[in-house]
């Protein structure tokens, strides 16, 4: 029985030329990050699996790929065997959790307010599908312990750069807080215990729409005339337009609130080129049942669904040092921006790779010592030529060389 050579479903290999573009991508967004004073960490992909289930990751806990424990630990013969007894860490799901817990840890050592970076995989177990891989490399940026709007203000205008910077224009930030779905959906009467499960549902609004959120609720157990009140009142604020300060007011939004959000919308856009723009949205909901403040999400020109999102989430820290900890943060979805900033041939990178091709009974150090002479200019490597040549040029160009030379002549060429 052969080995399988394909990479485990949804997960992904990457060949040299592929590669090149997504590091082109993952070091602007790193260079623009920290342009802006955030600074890089790193934190563990496995984490404990308490901390992974909770942390009010919304339906994301049904996707963590759970481990089972180790050696002696993991005790196969016991009796009635729950899921508890064999495991006990996970693959992080995203990079807020980590986060979290890596300052809860280390908070002595780090500056207030602490505005950081990661850019590392996380894991779900998701249906893989174009630009969504059960392996997947998020770009976060988080500030915490700043309760002032200027950290969501900094968070979006940062993001928004980035992907300026990355040579995307129509560029959109849709921005929401979860406290207006609080106050509407405790005003038509839902219990605040119902609060949680009835946002989850509403995240489904851009897939599901209207109507199969209504079914989705009321398959739920929710109230039929309360579901209809409330998405009644969802489908007024949408089509109010940039009148939609007014119409919150009326429904019962707390007045702090709505100020808070037309702030920060009228900061970002006065920072803005016209290349981006943020509007309020009421649909955007972000299905993690953190958030405590503003949530957004940005989408690009040719992309369907959103390439980032994330919001305030002022009570996750606190669950480790047993007192608040403000917090805002942004997931930036490499995968879509990739995909997209390779359709849309936006790279950059003009840099030389020349094949220095060499016979095998060429002096190879006098190939590499022309190699080193090379690279002062471009970048060269030393290939052994093979009896078909014009095929192995044309892997070479499939794999990023651009130019090559034999080295018996050093007349370089374009490939």
């Amino acid at each position: 029985m052969s080995n399988n050579t394909t990479p485990v479903r949804g997960t992904k290999d990457y060949l040299p030329r592929e590669m090149a573009v997504r590091e082109e991508v993952k070091s602007i967004i790193l260079k623009t990050y920290k342009s802006f004073g955030f600074l890089e960490i790193g934190t563990p992909v496995l984490e404990d699996i308490d901390n992974l289930l909770g942390s009010d990751g919304g339906d994301n806990l049904k996707l963590i790929f759970k481990v089972l424990k180790r050696g002696e630990k993991l005790d196969l013969t016991k009796p009635n065997l729950t899921e508890r007894d064999i495991v006990d860490i996970g693959l992080k799901y995203d990079q807020t959790v980590p986060l979290a817990r890596m300052y809860a840890n280390n908070q002595n050592e780090l500056p207030t307010p602490f505005k950081s970076i990661q850019i590392d995989y996380s894991f779900r177990a998701d249906r893989p599908q174009l630009g969504r891989n059960r392996q997947f490399t998020q770009c976060d940026i988080d500030i915490l312990g700043d309760s002032s709007i200027n950290a969501e203000i900094d968070i979006l205008n940062t993001t928004a750069k980035t992907f300026e910077a990355l040579g995307f224009t129509g560029i959109v930030a849709k921005v929401n807080d979860r406290r207006i779905l609080s106050d509407l959906i405790r005003k038509i009467g839902f219990e605040e215990s119902e609060e949680k499960e009835i946002c989850i549902c509403l995240d489904k609004l851009d897939k599901l729409g209207l109507d199969g959120v209504s079914a989705e609720m009321i398959s739920k157990g929710f109230d039929a005339s309360k579901v209809a009140s409330l998405l009644n009142n969802i489908e007024r604020i949408k089509t109010s337009g940039n009148n939609f300060a007014s119409v919150l007011a009326e429904l019962g939004v707390r007045a702090e609130v709505i100020d808070s959000v037309v702030n920060i919308l009228n900061s970002v856009n006065s920072l803005a080129t016209d290349k981006f723009n943020a509007i309020f949205d009421i649909s955007i909901v972000r299905g993690q049942n953190y958030y405590t403040g503003l949530v957004y999400e940005f989408y690009l020109d040719g992309m369907s669904g959103a390439c980032a999102g994330g919001g305030r989430y002022d009570n996750m820290i606190g669950k480790w040092l047993g007192k608040p900890v403000p917090a805002v943060g942004l997931g930036l979805g490499f995968e879509p921006t990739y995909l997209l900033f390779a359709e849309k041939n936006l790279s950059r990178n003009n840099t030389q790779a020349l094949a220095v091709l060499y016979n095998p009974d060429d002096n190879f150090v006098e190939v590499l010592k022309f190699v080193q002479s090379v690279n002062k200019e471009s970048v060269a490597s030393a290939i052994q030529a093979k009896k078909n040549m014009t095929h192995q040029l044309d892997l070479l160009k499939q794999n990023g060389f651009t130019h090559f030379c034999l080295f018996r002549d050093k007349i370089i060429k374009k490939i």
